[in-house]
């Protein structure tokens, strides 16, 4: 077998955020939920080397043969160790491998890491170019975009990361569908002003310059995920998916910020969104788009929601998307209501775990949101 270190592979693609200069490193972590590495190449059998480390939550991993995936496993704790990705190819015919980070960033676990540091090929095996992509696409959103819920029964309701498959969510399938250059940047239990409890330091936006800042620490910030990311031109399309996690934490208690003493209580007034905290809201959906506008400067930017069935915060994305557009001429951003697991899934088959989304969902999703790209495309 002939081993080659990252950087010495001179036809790969690095998926999602990542640190500046990440591909001249002999080595690469993947932070984000569907971030991977896509080699092209004519070998009979691959191998790659992977490392990661963590306290509770592992990292899993999906394996893609020309846009199939062919296996999927947890990442060993420790160093390096060697894994067979697939075998028995025909050495004459260019293949496509791709390794997926299936979980999303872990912050309740300092030490959750994923490295890709080897490729193995057999000695007549060689690296062929990759395709080049057809456009750039960046997915903004919450455990929906991280996958949660496609794996597992619908009973399982348990927290764990192997539940976890960002290959498969609607944001890597419309990535694949179009052969796009795409990163994901989602959380679990976040929103765009709070998380699903309430806390206001679980915000998207708060993040957004950053590599992977939702990871805090030393030993992150030697990682780089605390950086400037470097949005370099921008991205032709941003698909926020947030909202769900704002929704829900007005049926929550209230939210104490223990760093000020100052406690937050969202209201509700005859089961509408108060005043005072719908003014909130749109103003932070606002300061949101503004900020991705800044560094997306000729992206079409699309809000969607609805996989989850929301009843408060659409009326105030909508109200937010319709003053953005009057206050700064902006055309390029439009809303886009998703199917809902509470109408599609209708078989025990169709439902994903931990009362997320399952599979019928996300393809449901993808494939609405392909034929609005491709309208706006022309």
């Amino acid at each position: 077998m002939k081993v080659f270190k990252i950087n010495e592979i001179k036809n790969k693609k690095i998926i999602g955020r990542n640190v500046k200069n990440v591909e001249e490193l002999p080595e690469i972590n993947l932070f984000w939920a569907a971030s991977a590495l896509k080699i092209n190449v004519k070998a009979s059998e691959v191998w790659a080397g992977f490392a990661s480390d963590y306290d509770s939550n592992e990292p899993w991993v999906s394996i893609f043969l020309n846009g199939r995936r062919i296996s999927r496993f947890m990442v060993e704790k420790g160093e390096e160790k060697s894994v067979c990705l697939v075998r028995g190819l025909n050495p004459q015919v260019e293949n496509e491998i791709c390794i997926y980070k299936d979980t999303q960033p872990m912050p309740g676990d300092a030490k959750h890491s994923l490295k890709i540091s080897k490729i193995f090929i057999d000695d007549n095996g060689e690296f062929c170019q990759i395709k080049p992509a057809k456009m750039r696409i960046e997915f903004i959103g919450d455990s929906i975009t991280s996958g949660e819920g496609l794996a597992g029964a619908p009973e399982q309701m348990e927290w764990i990361p192997s539940v976890f498959v960002g290959s498969e969510s609607y944001a890597a399938q419309v990535s694949r569908y179009f052969g796009a250059e795409f990163s994901v940047f989602s959380q679990c239990g976040w929103g765009f002003c709070w998380g699903w409890d309430g806390n206001r330091n679980n915000n998207i936006p708060s993040f957004y310059e950053k590599v992977c800042g939702v990871m805090e620490g030393e030993f992150h910030n030697q990682l780089g995920e605390n950086q400037d990311y470097d949005f370099k031109d921008g991205s032709d399309f941003v698909v926020l998916n947030l909202g769900t996690n704002d929704n829900g934490a007005f049926f929550q208690p209230p939210w104490k910020d223990e760093k000020t003493g100052v406690e937050y209580k969202l209201e509700l007034e005859n089961g509408k969104i108060s005043a005072s905290d719908k003014e909130y809201i749109v103003q932070k959906a606002k300061d949101f788009l503004s900020l991705i506008r800044k560094h997306n400067k000729h992206a079409q930017i699309v809000w969607c929601y609805g996989m989850i069935k929301l009843n408060l915060i659409p009326e105030c994305l909508k109200t937010a998307v319709l003053q953005w557009k009057k206050e700064t001429g902006d055309k390029n951003i439009h809303i886009l209501e998703l199917d809902s697991m509470e109408d599609v899934e209708k078989t025990y088959e169709d439902k994903g775990s931990r009362g997320h989304p399952g599979k019928k969902v996300h393809k449901l999703a993808a494939e609405k949101l392909e034929k609005l790209i491709e309208k706006l495309s022309k």
